[in-house]
């Protein structure tokens, strides 16, 4: 904006005589402020213009560690009305959901509504302007990012946003197949499907995207969904009128482990090493033709990188994720970062999952790092690589973990397999949401 047209910015150059002012004296911080606070657009102008791409965990998790978090939302937001060293901006559809409560919707505990959270309060307490939109472009090295509507500048960029699902790798998957991983509507579907059913066949599977050397899936939520889906059908008196099989060509036949013990103990059918070759009406093709009846098919298809990837300026993994290196850094595109599930790792251990927590993990590093380029000094924080999960059973859960230093999580404070474990899992739940709803 021109504040020679301005009658608001007329009014303070002639308070403050037009005089050139050092950037670090008192005179020059009061001018800056009052110009954002009586005209942010042009108070704006004189700050660092940072997009935050996507409103899933990752960018969730990116803003919560690069801007404190407020102990009193109330006077933050106008603190940072009248001062802020940053325009942000967050492009996305402002509704955050939070995943990994979503198996939980086939025992009736979580709904659609208590796993979204519109974000549009959590940004205006941070002072953040949300544009809502899908980034269908991301072009000029990062600096131009492309909606439907329009184009936006920036000087710093954060890509959070979320994965693509392979539904084209077996024909039918779109079709004929659930999965938890699409979100509330299409675990919806499903659970009012299985309602309708008194007996049947039910197959529960996930394939794994390795060409990025790490597990580009959602292994977790499906062994969790057909320990769940086990005891919703027992709650229900029906259990012994249904069979449920788990299938998975990225599991061995004859598989051993604590996973395995659970589902066998829930006289769950192991189709190990399985994939078929198209899911049909009312079941699946195997490769030599032969039908598989199944009434109901959850399945979780390979992960790889979001669609705009491919035509962007963004680079792109072998596996058709964003590359990156071990500091969140889009490699080649300077102030450009990415993390979540739309991001590879770099020189990953093959057991490194996409998830919340590793999410958090790369958003925290992509924060810090951000904010030493915007002092003038190099990335120089890591994460950790780090496998960590409670699988709620209902009647027992285990806190799955693995990392790349062998450090226990919680110190192990709280044991491996125990049925309390679902309410540190509530927990955790819990404090998150109240800090978005809330903090």
């Amino acid at each position: 904006m021109d504040p020679s047209k301005s009658p608001d910015m007329k009014a303070m150059a002639g308070y403050f005589d037009g005089a050139l002012l050092h950037p670090l004296s008192t005179k020059y911080r009061l001018q800056t402020a009052m110009l954002n606070f009586l005209q942010p657009e042009w108070g704006a102008l004189m700050k660092k213009q940072i997009t935050v791409v996507g409103n899933g965990f990752a960018s969730m998790f990116f803003i919560g560690y690069f801007l404190a978090i407020p102990a009193f939302p109330i006077i933050s937001y106008l603190f940072r009305r009248i001062y802020s060293r940053y325009d942000i901006t967050v492009i996305g559809n402002g509704k955050f959901i939070y995943f990994p409560a979503i198996p939980e919707f086939l025992t009736k505990k979580r709904n659609k509504a208590d796993v979204t959270i519109d974000i549009r309060p959590f940004l205006r307490r941070r002072n953040i302007r949300f544009i809502e939109g899908a980034v269908i472009d991301i072009q000029d090295g990062g600096r131009t990012v492309i909606t439907h509507d329009g184009e936006y500048r920036n000087d710093y960029l954060f890509i959070g946003i979320g994965p693509s699902y392979r539904k084209d790798d077996i024909s039918g998957t779109g079709d004929y197949t659930y999965s938890p991983c699409y979100g509330p509507d299409d675990m919806d579907g499903f659970v009012k499907k299985l309602e309708s059913l008194s007996s049947g066949v039910i197959y529960v599977g996930y394939k794994i995207n390795r060409r990025d050397g790490f597990v580009a899936g959602r292994p977790g939520p499906m062994y969790e969904c057909a320990c769940l889906l086990d005891y919703a059908l027992r709650e229900r008196g029906v259990r012994n009128n249904f069979e449920i099989h788990f299938f998975s060509p990225d599991r061995s036949p004859g598989e051993k482990g604590a996973i395995t013990d659970r589902l066998r103990e829930r006289g769950i059918i192991l189709d190990d090493g399985y994939e078929p070759v198209e899911f049909l009406d009312g079941g699946m093709a195997d490769k030599d033709g032969t039908f598989r009846k199944a009434d109901l098919v959850l399945y979780s298809p390979e992960i790889t990188g979001p669609s705009l990837v491919q035509k962007s300026c963004l680079p792109m993994s072998i596996g058709g994720h964003i590359d990156v290196d071990k500091y969140g850094q889009v490699k080649g595109l300077p102030h450009v970062f990415a993390a979540g599930d739309c991001a590879n790792h770099e020189n990953p251990p093959p057991w490194v999952p996409h998830q919340a927590h590793m999410a958090q993990l790369r958003a925290s590093a992509a924060a810090k790092n951000m904010k030493e380029i915007l002092n003038g000094k190099i990335s120089t924080n890591l994460y950790r690589q780090e496998l960590s999960c409670i699988l709620d059973m209902k009647n027992d859960a285990m806190w799955l973990h693995r990392s790349e230093d062998g450090r226990p999580p919680f110190r192990n404070v709280f044991p491996r397999r125990s049925k309390n474990l679902i309410f540190v899992k509530e927990a955790f739940e819990r404090i998150f949401l109240f800090y978005l709803r809330y903090l």
